[in-house]
């Protein structure tokens, strides 16, 4: 399997722009891209935080924990 190619998931945003998550290969930095105002400057997300952030989200919908952003209405509080 070759683990050099880049992978790239883009997603429309609720202001008209678009969110491109762009990896370079197994394991790497995402760099947070698109065509949206608030994406004026350069982001990235290391692997470690990227792998962070799905497990948080997992856990607040497996557990449904109320989140402002993820599950606003969610029933239980931590």
């Amino acid at each position: 399997m070759n683990r050099d190619f880049i992978q790239k998931l883009t997603y429309d945003t609720n202001n008209g722009g678009i969110l491109e998550l762009i990896q370079r290969g197994h394991d790497g930095t995402v760099l947070i891209a698109g065509t949206s105002s608030h994406l004026s400057k350069t982001e990235f997300i290391p692997n470690g935080d990227m792998v962070m952030l799905i497990n948080l989200y997992r856990y607040i919908k497996d557990n449904d924990i109320q989140n402002e952003f993820i599950n606003p209405n969610g029933k239980n509080h931590e």
